[in-house]
């Protein structure tokens, strides 16, 4: 399937003699702009993946220092204390987020 191209001379500079061949392909056009969308969700899946494993992974450490605190705080030898360590670990947790 041939596309339409139009030929036209140019009458404005008559030093060039070689006619201006404008193509009028709406599809190629179409196609590009397509291709240009997917190179930028591409990229843009590639920095929320990115985003997405840091963030898991500072959670993890997070988490895990969470979770050595409280241990420490069952290490105490009174109940009374070791409910306040778990109030003041819990606490700093809900103001840490």
């Amino acid at each position: 399937m041939r596309y339409p191209v139009a030929i036209e001379a140019t009458t404005d500079d008559a030093s060039s003699t070689a006619p201006r061949i404008r193509s009028s392909n709406w599809r190629a056009t179409l196609v590009g702009a397509l291709v240009g969308l997917l190179i930028v969700m591409v990229l843009l899946m590639k920095w929320l993946m990115e985003y997405q494993v840091t963030a898991a992974a500072e959670r993890r450490i997070q988490e895990s220092a969470i979770r050595t605190a409280a241990a420490r705080c069952f290490e105490l030898k009174s109940h009374g204390a070791t409910d306040a360590c778990l109030k003041g670990l819990e606490t700093r947790s809900n103001s840490a987020d």
